[in-house]
C-alpha cells in the first residue's frame, strides 16, 4: 500500500489541474519555500491507524492527509478559488476519501501568499 500522501498525490496528478504548479510531499523544497510565483500544494501524513478490527488483529488502515494550498500571487484575476477547491474535494470524495475539514483562506505572512488547508481521510481495507 501506497504512503497516503503518496496516494494524494497520485489522484491530484491524475486529475491533471491546471491552476497546479507542483505537488510537494511531506515539505516544500528550499529552492520554493519563498517562491510566490506558483501554485503549490504540499501533502503532510495526519493518521495512518490500525483499523477495522476483528478477530484480534486490523484489517485496515485509517489514513490522514493535510493538503495545504499556496496560491501564485500572479493567479488570473478571475480565477474562482472556491469553485476549484470546490471541484476538488468533489474528486476527492468520489476517489472515497472523506472531507474532514476544509480550513478558512489566510494570508502566509512571508510570500502574502493566500493559503488553504484541507484535512481529507480514508479507511482501506488491507
Amino acid at each position: 500500500m501506497l504512503l497516503p500522501v503518496s496516494q494524494v498525490a497520485s489522484l491530484v496528478n491524475s486529475l491533471k489541474l491546471d491552476w497546479i504548479d507542483k505537488v510537494y510531499l511531506n515539505e516544500v523544497p528550499n529552492e520554493d519555500v519563498d517562491n510566490s510565483d506558483l501554485t503549490v500544494m504540499l501533502l503532510q501524513e495526519t493518521d495512518s491507524t490500525p483499523s477495522d478490527y476483528a478477530n484480534s488483529t486490523f484489517k485496515g488502515v485509517f489514513l490522514g492527509v493535510e493538503i495545504q494550498v499556496f496560491y501564485s500571487l500572479d493567479m488570473a484575476d478571475n480565477f474562482n478559488l472556491l469553485q476549484a477547491e470546490i471541484d476538488l474535494m468533489k474528486s476527492f470524495k468520489n476517489a472515497g476519501w472523506s472531507i474532514v475539514s476544509s480550513q478558512h483562506h489566510t494570508t502566509d505572512p512571508d510570500t502574502n501568499q493566500i493559503t488553504k488547508t484541507i484535512y481529507v481521510t480514508k479507511d482501506s481495507l488491507i
